[in-house]
């Protein structure tokens, strides 16, 4: 009797080590592939494919439950995933679609928490992108897409339940999402028209920076050298959603305090956007519309409930706009070319 459950033990025990143990698959074809697969804990699973010549990954796995995913198709493709910790999730895609290459693309991925999402996609017919990844903390989700040549992203996410999008079409674009809180929402799209891979945009530049919690920001880059850059925190719940359609366009927006709201609407060319909102003040309005070329709009609202409306329709118009205190309202409208307007406002 004693033999017979010494036995039973013996083929759970051998059970439950197979249900543990780590899973590795890499199937290379081609001349001159490197994977290097590294996996210390228990039930991670990696699988590189890599179709083409001198292609190089990296899979380094601590912990348990991660899985990484690496297609590598077309030549001198280099990608790194970093997992450490538990029910970690990347995926990296250079080229591999539609039995098309991608070459001499980079992505470096670096989770450490848990729950954590990252899925890159480097597309076919794409050279010589870049694309990093850090995640750190619980359940941050990041989703980058680079079709074209030479463009740049790269994503910093420490905290819980981020969400971060990047779409790069185009050529020598440049995004940079760094979100540091919890709840921060990120989109950022860059290319010659909305929701078009056909029509691509070249060397636009996007740089979120979220600093606190449940922040949100929406970028759209239509055209070609437009520049963005948003801050949002180290406060709560502001919004900033910022359009751009033309050519050489440039939007600053920095909010600081809870509850402010931003909208930047760029149609036309050279147009400047500045939106500075309090330091620590609240629940501030800015709408900003140029339509046309060479406008400069800058709004200043330090203190609590205040809301700017401003509206250029025509070429070199100017707009600046100071709100100190509480609970003022000002709306400028320019029609034509050349105008000025100043308005301060304070109590």
């Amino acid at each position: 009797m004693k033999k017979v459950v010494f036995c039973a033990v013996a083929l759970m025990s051998g059970a439950m080590l197979f249900a543990q143990g780590n899973i590795s698959d890499v199937d290379q074809t081609g001349n001159g592939n490197i994977s290097d697969v590294d996996q210390t804990g228990l039930m991670n699973d990696s699988y590189v494919l890599e179709l083409g010549d001198n292609n190089e990954s990296d899979v380094d796995q601590v912990g348990t439950t991660n899985d990484a995913e690496t297609y590598q198709q077309g030549d001198g493709n280099f990608s790194a995933i970093d997992q450490d910790g538990t029910d970690n999730v990347a995926k990296t895609w250079q080229g591999y679609y539609f039995g098309t290459d991608g070459n001499d693309n980079t992505s470096y991925v670096e989770q450490d928490g848990a729950e954590n999402e990252s899925y890159v996609y480097q597309l076919p017919n794409s050279d010589g992108n870049y694309s990093t990844v850090a995640q750190s903390g619980f359940s941050n989700y990041s989703f980058v897409q680079q079709f074209g040549d030479t463009n740049n992203s790269h994503v910093d996410q420490a905290g819980d339940d981020n969400q971060s999008i990047v779409y790069e079409i185009g050529n020598n674009n440049h995004s940079g999402v760094m979100q540091d809180g919890n709840d921060n929402d990120s989109w950022v799209w860059q290319a010659g028209a909305a929701y078009i891979s056909s029509s691509p945009g070249d060397d636009n530049t996007s740089e979120v920076t979220q600093l606190g919690d449940r922040n949100i920001s929406t970028v759209d880059q239509i055209g070609n050298g437009n520049d963005s850059y948003v801050i949002q925190g180290p406060q709560e719940d502001n919004i900033s959603d910022v359009n751009q359609t033309g050519d050489g366009n440039t939007s600053f927006v920095d909010q600081w305090g809870d509850r402010n709201n931003s909208f930047v609407n760029q149609e036309g060319n050279n147009n400047g956007s500045t939106v500075y909102q309090g330091q620590i003040d609240d629940d501030n309005i800015s709408v900003v519309n140029q339509l046309g070329d060479d406008n400069t709009s800058y709004v200043m609202q330090d203190g609590f409930w205040n809301n700017s409306d401003v509206l250029q329709d025509g070429m070199m118009n100017t707009s600046s706009v100071e709100q100190f205190g509480n609970n003022h309202m000002s709306t400028v409208t320019q029609l034509g070319n050349s105008n000025g307007s100043n308005v301060t406002q304070s109590n």
